[in-house]
């Protein structure tokens, strides 16, 4: 019995429920940690890609700075994963304080 990787599968199930009108930013989306690293995919995420550009969660400034320095490298290594960025851009997007 051969064994099959479930995330293979759910990458397949993910893609094909978003359809063609979302299939560049799913694909951005899984790409993101291998290309930026573990600790910036922690504190970081993609929120959208509209006209080849990237908007970018970033949970604070101090985070937001250190991608602002690594743009072009992320940018060409999207290119070396096949996606077309033209450039992107970063927002403060923390997630909100539960209120007790």
């Amino acid at each position: 019995m051969s064994f099959i990787r479930a995330d293979s599968n759910f990458h397949k199930l993910i893609l094909a429920l978003g359809g063609e009108r979302y299939s560049h930013f799913i694909q951005a989306y899984f790409c993101w940690q291998r290309i930026v690293g573990d600790l910036l995919a922690e504190r970081s995420h993609p929120i959208k890609l509209d006209n080849d550009i990237l908007y970018v969660g970033v949970q604070n400034s101090t985070w937001m700075q250190e991608l602002v320095l690594r743009k072009a490298d992320i940018i060409s290594k999207y290119a070396a994963y096949g996606e077309n960025i033209n450039d992107i851009i970063y927002l403060i997007n923390s997630p909100k304080r539960r209120k007790k």
